[in-house]
């Protein structure tokens, strides 16, 4: 699903200010899954906050027709739906493409194994007239466009049952069509109440990252995994293992790629054992639920299998190519390192748990050697270094390096038009660590001298967008101007999560 609601995204220079579009909306079922309350009345009740259906608003309902689903809508006022009735049936053709689409996306997810959410009878008075799930059709205006809501758990914090509310037209929405729409938003949505069904409490990435996930593998050809994707490997130095919050909260659907990676690599077993095991294991985090899988179903570990995953997104985008990640790969946005020049040398650049942190510097070079020193006395262990020489179209080769202690790896690089350096912490738990990278042209014999950064010449003072006035009082204004602006924009747009 995706929001109308923008969020302006703070930048420094001339250019303008641009939008960010916030994909998907924020709902509140994660929180009132960990509280064990209602999400409160049904769209159909006076009480109901909105969307929900006005007062004299005439609402009718009708099952699927596999028989598991009941769609309530109106013909008239503010929340009417389509009336289109192409087959005579009398009921409006929007409301019977919900019906099937829900009958098909629940049978989907039982069929690989999955819980479907029970009977929600128990849940009172306000329950949709009886036992079936029930999917209100209401206009939400442009803020979003569906919201699974909790209603009831059978135990603290699981075995949830819940409702559905929709967009009831789509009007004005940028989807390609009213049935790929309701595809869209049935399997995403949809895939909330089966979490519910197991412990819907295990926070925004596991959420909404297998939820993008369920949807691909619902079908491939929907595009949410695809239009998500940029929001990971934008900002892949963030932890995978830490929700955010705010306006970073689209990093939570571009997690998808991660969910992704694991259906692909090991298997859907790998998504169902995660929410099963969540209720056997009801106080551990997801991260360590993964943990378990792999140890017991791969022989591998978190560490390792985060490690290949960082590998994967390497190959996403232009540079995809059949056989070597992700099978879609070129339909994901392509990752973003951040550009350096050789030789080049940092201190103190930051790595967190579950991240990654990738440079991009000129290939065309016999060979670049990079380097990366832990600070002392940190712990080094589970951090990786990837070099990896690649062009436009293709990664050519890579080269690993793996802690504890000083990482160093080269890669031929002569045929390569860049070469990328990504760094990597395999850890799921844990706090952020600090050390030196250098990066240098072999060939050249200059290395980096460690513990020793690079001075950085002052921008130069030629008018325009660096321009100041008053000579080099001005330009040192302007610099202050620019950190103040720079830490404003990380507290904005970082989630809570600091960056170097």
């Amino acid at each position: 699903m995706r929001s109308g609601a923008w969020l302006l995204v703070l930048s420094v220079g001339c250019g303008p200010v641009l939008p960010e579009r916030e994909p998907h909306e924020r709902h509140d079922s994660l929180a009132e899954a960990r509280r064990g309350q209602s999400s409160g009345a049904r769209p159909t009740s006076p009480q109901a906050v909105p969307p929900s259906f006005s007062a004299g608003e005439q609402v009718e309902s009708v099952v699927s027709p596999e028989g598991r689903f009941r769609v309530h809508f109106s013909r008239g006022g503010p929340n009417a739906v389509p009336p289109g009735d192409a087959d005579g049936s009398g009921v409006p053709d929007a409301v019977e493409v919900v019906g099937r689409a829900y009958d098909r996306v629940a049978r989907f997810y039982e069929g690989l194994g999955f819980l479907t959410p029970g009977d929600d009878a128990s849940v009172g008075a306000d329950n949709g007239g009886d036992g079936l799930f029930d999917v209100y059709l209401v206009d939400f205006a442009g803020r979003a466009d569906g919201a699974f809501r909790m209603d009831a758990c059978a135990a603290e914090g699981q075995r949830c049952v819940g409702h559905m509310l929709q967009e009831n037209d789509f009007a004005g929405y940028n989807y390609p069509s009213y049935e790929k729409a309701v595809l869209i938003l049935a399997s995403h949505e949809f895939f909330h109440a089966v979490q519910a069904a197991y412990r819907p409490g295990l926070g925004s990435v596991a959420s909404e990252g297998s939820a993008v996930w369920a949807s691909e593998r619902f079908d491939a050809s929907l595009d949410d995994l695809e239009h998500f994707s940029s929001a990971y490997l934008k900002w892949t130095d963030r932890s995978l293992v830490q929700d955010p919050s705010g306006p970073a909260a689209s990093f939570s659907y571009g997690a998808g790629l991660y969910f992704q990676f694991l259906g692909e690599r090991f298997g859907d077993a790998a998504l169902l054992s995660m929410w099963r095991d969540s209720l056997t294991s009801p106080t551990a985090p997801w991260p360590v639920l993964v943990d378990a899988f792999l140890r017991r179903e791969a022989s591998l570990d978190f560490d390792t299998a985060f490690v290949e995953f960082s590998r994967w997104n390497l190959s996403t985008g232009a540079r995809a190519r059949p056989g070597d990640g992700y099978a879609r790969g070129g339909g994901y946005d392509g990752l973003t390192p951040s550009p350096r020049t050789l030789p080049s040398q940092e201190s103190d650049v930051r790595l967190t748990t579950a991240s990654a942190r990738s440079f991009q510097v000129p290939g065309g070079t016999a060979e670049v050697l990079a380097t990366y020193a832990p600070r002392a006395g940190e712990d080094a262990s589970k951090l990786h270094l990837l070099v990896a020489a690649v062009t436009d179209t293709a990664v050519l080769r890579v080269s690993r390096a793996d802690g504890p202690g000083t990482l160093s790896a080269k890669v031929a690089a002569a045929d390569a038009t860049q070469v990328v350096v990504t760094l990597v912490d395999g850890r799921h738990e844990g706090v952020g660590r600090y050390g030196t990278l250098c990066l240098t042209a072999e060939v050249s014999g200059a290395p980096c001298v460690a513990g020793t950064p690079e001075p950085e010449p002052p921008p130069p003072d030629e008018g325009g967008c660096g321009a100041a006035p008053g000579g080099t009082g001005g330009t040192a204004w302007m610099l202050v101007l620019l950190l103040l602006a720079h830490r404003a924009h990380r507290t904005w747009v970082g989630g809570g999560v600091s960056s170097v």
